[in-house]
């Protein structure tokens, strides 16, 4: 393949998987599940519902300010994580860049696709070489992987574990089957790239190639063979990083993840009152059912797990929450910072950074030079 051939096909990717277009279908699908949540709350309500008024209290807009303050957390811990793999040679505007549209196309493709897939175009074209670019995106993928991994066993040694899988006060077996697929696939998938980063690369190339010389595997096989690439690539570029470097970033991954949980809490605190008050384990449990919801919708078809994810969290996190329009404001101001602020962002700076970096005119200078 021509230089001129893999700009046109990674143009064409580029193009593909941030269109604009594709938002209609996330709004939808959020749209669908807060109409049932709308019917849900007020077919509960009886003749005498709570008016909205009862649950303001003077630390609703603390709380408020809090969950802003922590979906910023959330972002800069991830653009410092960025900072520091692309050994600070991105400036604030390349990193927020890169942020938002990894965060875009995340919202716009459904969960187990998410963003990752492009993430190493946009960092390549803010001016990182393609092979650090994907050293960059197989370790971020790798820490985020390991904190969720990690953050589960070290919540449920301290906590009994059936209370983070109960709806209304009995156990859900279904939540708890799928809750262990879905961790123990990631469990699996963090091992597989320990061992490519840090320990034997070869030998990922070798499985990879066992596994899918399988007949019914074999439509994956370049897929896999790129990701062994891509493996093979970040071992080179991080093997040899200092214990601090790792730490430092370990660290970043957790608050990010935490921080990202911790959103939910503020929300629910800015409209709980005196007599409705949540206990620390009422905290952590909050916390960690969305961590569980989280893993769960690795099997959510929608764009973003939208409407799946809305519904999901109603009834899951709906004893915590009072019923009615607060149960409604709640999950819109949660949906609205950490998934439709991105979707307006991306729509925003998607068009204009396609110009910027695709344009035929920069890129003939490019293949000139």
């Amino acid at each position: 393949m021509s230089k001129k051939q893999q700009v046109d096909t990674t143009e064409q990717t580029v193009k593909k998987g941030l269109n604009t277009k594709h938002i209609v279908w996330p709004v939808l699908f959020g749209l669908i599940g807060i109409v049932w949540m709308i019917y849900n709350e007020f077919s509960q309500l009886g003749d005498s519902p709570v008016p909205l008024s009862h649950y303001i209290t003077n630390t609703t807009i603390w709380f408020l300010l809090l969950s802003v303050a922590l979906i910023v957390i959330r972002d800069l811990s991830g653009m410092g994580r960025l900072y520091l793999l692309a050994d600070r040679k991105l400036g604030f505007g390349a990193l927020f860049r890169i942020r938002m549209l990894y965060e875009f196309t995340s919202a716009v493709t459904p969960s187990a696709a998410g963003g990752s897939t492009l993430e190493m175009i946009f960092i390549n074209r803010e001016g990182i070489s393609f092979g650090r670019s994907t050293a960059i995106c197989i370790m971020s993928l790798f820490l985020d992987e390991l904190s969720l991994v990690l953050l589960f066993p070290l919540v449920f040694l301290f906590f009994p574990i059936d209370i983070f899988f109960q709806v209304a006060g009995e156990a859900s077996a279904s939540i708890a089957s799928l809750f262990a697929i879905g961790y123990f696939a990631k469990l699996i998938w963090v091992t597989i790239l320990f061992v490519g980063i840090f320990v034997k690369p070869q030998v990922i190339s070798w499985l990879i190639s066992r596994i899918f010389s399988i007949k019914w595997l074999k439509k994956w096989k370049f897929k896999a063979f790129r990701t062994a690439v891509d493996i093979k690539a970040c071992s080179k570029e991080m093997r040899h990083k200092s214990a601090g470097f790792f730490i430092s970033n370990i660290l970043l991954s957790m608050l990010l993840w935490v921080s990202r949980f911790l959103i939910v809490n503020a929300l629910i605190m800015a409209f709980v009152t005196a007599s409705d008050s949540l206990t620390f384990v009422d905290q952590v449990i909050i916390a960690v059912r969305q961590g569980i919801v989280l893993v769960v919708m690795m099997i959510a078809p929608t764009p973003g797990g939208s409407g799946f994810i809305e519904v999901m969290f109603e009834s899951y996190l709906g004893e915590f929450i009072p019923v009615g329009m607060v149960s409604l404001i709640i999950v819109s101001v949660w949906r609205m910072l950490t998934y439709y602020n991105y979707l307006i962002i991306g729509a925003i700076i998607t068009p204009k950074w396609i110009a910027k970096h695709f344009s035929r005119k920069k890129q003939d200078d490019k293949e000139e030079n």
